[in-house]
């Protein structure tokens, strides 16, 4: 059962334009802010059932050393901002959980999903719960959200649960995928973060700034990341570009050892793949 069409869940405007269709799932971008976004919406039990799986999460296998660096980055910034305990919302295998602890903040996490029981065996405390279902006091001088806010359903709601989850104070880390980006424009529909139904919508710049301003974030740190380094540059190139065969896989190897220092100059002119946040609560 599907619900009926949505308004923009960054600006919550109606003007939207037809952009394609993926999996069935109907993708059209906001008149005012340029966020691209599913409509209408998959049912709660098809997007329940999608975060319960077992196997979710399986993408990330052989991902590990890179996703423990980018936590260790992460929770050094989060830490230099002065917060000492931390809400991880989606926390995953705990990565950022783990870095937190390293660096000698309190940390708890927020998931759901399988993927938990590696951090509840390491000691990690872990709300088997949803954003909306948390029954905690505003005492987190910080919460996370890495790669979330693209998953949920009412990213406006979530926003304004996270702000009263915070001490005053205190402050909102997050990444998400941009639709603003070089790839994102170029790729169109084969965007490899346009992922229905697990990604239901991918905010442009000023759609992003939008949805954090007016659920009371000021952004204090803004830059875009890739993480798209050779092997992952082939394997990409030969998935939606070039093919499997042998002479492809020659092609996208040079491909990708050229690109890999361009997709650097890509990140710091802001158009990487995913925009990576740090905001204050007003």
């Amino acid at each position: 059962m599907l619900h009926p069409a949505r308004s923009c869940p960054a600006c919550g405007s109606h003007d939207a334009r037809p952009a394609f269709v993926v999996a069935g799932f109907e993708h059209v971008r906001c008149g005012e802010c340029d966020t691209l976004f599913v409509t209408p919406l998959p049912s709660a039990a098809t997007i329940e059932a999608h975060y319960l799986a077992e196997d979710y999460h399986a993408s990330a296998i052989g991902q590990e050393a890179r996703m423990r660096a980018e936590a260790d980055v992460r929770a050094a910034i989060v830490r230099d901002l002065g917060c000492r305990d931390i809400l991880e919302i989606g926390s995953g295998p705990g990565h950022f959980l783990d870095a937190a602890r390293a660096l000698g903040m309190r940390i708890e996490g927020a998931e759901r999903s399988p993927s938990a029981r590696g951090a509840r065996e390491r000691g990690h405390t872990i709300h088997e719960a949803w954003l909306q279902e948390l029954e905690l006091e505003p005492r987190f001088d910080a919460v996370a959200m890495w790669e979330v806010l693209e998953h949920l359903p009412e990213p406006r709601a979530a926003l304004e649960r996270v702000r009263g989850l915070l001490r005053p104070g205190g402050h909102l880390a997050l990444s998400t995928p941009s639709s603003s980006g070089l790839l994102a424009r170029l790729m169109g529909a084969r965007f490899v973060m346009v992922e229905p139904p697990a990604h239901l919508e991918l905010f442009s710049r000023r759609g992003l700034e939008r949805l954090l301003t007016a659920t009371g974030f000021s952004p204090l740190r803004w830059t875009t990341f890739s993480g798209l380094r050779r092997e992952n540059l082939r394997r990409g190139l030969q998935r939606y570009v070039l093919g499997g065969s042998r002479p492809a896989a020659r092609v996208a190897g040079a491909l990708a050892w050229a690109a890999e220092p361009a997709m650097r100059v890509v990140d710091r002119a802001g158009l990487g793949i995913s925009f990576e946040v740090y905001a204050a609560a007003r």
